[in-house]
């Protein structure tokens, strides 16, 4: 059960910290293409977010962990 709690913990530390970084390093082209979106990014740099993502999630995790973080503290009164 701890396995399975630890994985959703890190999927959703994972998805708030993938929304915060995404707007990072983010350059918008003077010239839009025809077709294309005017707010369009010309390179989104995802891999590297993805990584960066990834890293502190785990980071956090490990941190959740070694502190004895447990959500059943919270959910059994």
């Amino acid at each position: 059960m701890a396995v399975f709690t630890h994985v959703l913990i890190f999927i959703l530390i994972w998805w708030i910290l993938f929304f915060i970084f995404l707007p990072f390093k983010i350059k918008i082209p003077q010239n839009a293409e025809s077709g294309h979106a005017k707010s369009a990014p010309t390179k989104p740099y995802l891999l590297i977010k993805f990584i960066i993502t990834s890293v502190i999630s785990a980071f956090i995790l490990f941190f959740l962990i070694l502190f004895g973080f447990d959500l059943s503290n919270i959910f059994n009164k």
